[in-house]
């Protein structure tokens, strides 16, 4: 019998087949509706019903890296690991000063730009599988280590399903290049935060309990953006049959 990869590995090693691991089953590659998005077979009103209910979950982005950043004690060998958190949750949340704005704004001219109105996405109602999401998402994020929140990051598949659906927005629906910023960055932000998270992972899967650990965070996030995707599926095949007169 073959053991579990957070028993035959460590360190580095680790690290690199979480992160296979991650690339090859990650709801960003295997779910079925993100390869209708590629192939602009996704319609139009699908694709608004997605949008509406991915902003709020990246509104809650900067929130988890706060969570993820107050579980980082100021021990000062955790000084680069530390770093590497306050800069992608700024980056999340946009500088504070104004010079650049956060992930949840880029992605509201996204919005935009395939048609939709700000408003009607800041304040669209929340589905029950969204607030799950993001409940858990939230939950997970405050309660364990950062090193342990820090292998469930959805960065290394994210820059390959941006690569992919970025021709795709342009080609299929329309969106113009003023109002892709949101996935042009991703495909080379998330180069970096792909490393430092790596970097993490790699320094503290010290033992085979933090990495059985590290590896159901990881599982557990393919759920979260599961569950996302398929809570609009559902809702909008719900949306779509026809009732019965009385």
């Amino acid at each position: 019998m073959v053991e579990p990869p957070w028993v035959r590995f460590e360190g580095a090693r680790f690290r690199d087949e979480l992160t296979k691991f991650k690339m090859a089953n990650h709801p960003f590659k295997t779910h079925p509706f993100f390869g209708r998005l590629e192939r602009g077979e996704a319609p139009r009103p699908l694709v608004h019903a997605w949008v509406k209910q991915f902003y709020p979950w990246l509104a809650s982005v900067p929130i988890a890296m706060a969570e993820r950043f107050s579980n980082c004690s100021w021990d000062p060998t955790n000084d680069p690991y530390r770093r590497m958190i306050l800069d992608q949750l700024v980056e999340e949340a946009g500088d504070p000063k104004g010079k650049a704005p956060g992930h949840p704004e880029l992605w509201l001219r996204f919005c935009e730009g395939l048609g939709l109105r700000r408003s009607d996405v800041v304040y669209a109602p929340l589905l029950p599988s969204t607030m799950v999401a993001i409940d858990d998402f939230l939950y997970t994020n405050r309660v364990n280590t950062f090193y342990v929140s820090a292998a469930g990051s959805s960065e290394p598949p994210n820059v390959e399903l941006c690569a992919r659906l970025l021709p795709a927005f342009r080609n299929h629906y329309g969106v113009d290049e003023l109002h892709l910023e949101y996935y042009t960055l991703h495909v080379t932000a998330d180069v970096e935060h792909s490393e430092w998270v790596g970097q993490i992972v790699a320094a503290f899967a010290s033992t085979p309990e933090i990495r059985k650990q590290m590896w159901e965070q990881m599982l557990r996030g393919f759920s979260i953006h599961a569950l996302l995707v398929d809570g609009v599926l559902a809702g909008t095949i719900s949306e779509s049959r026809p009732t019965k007169a009385k």
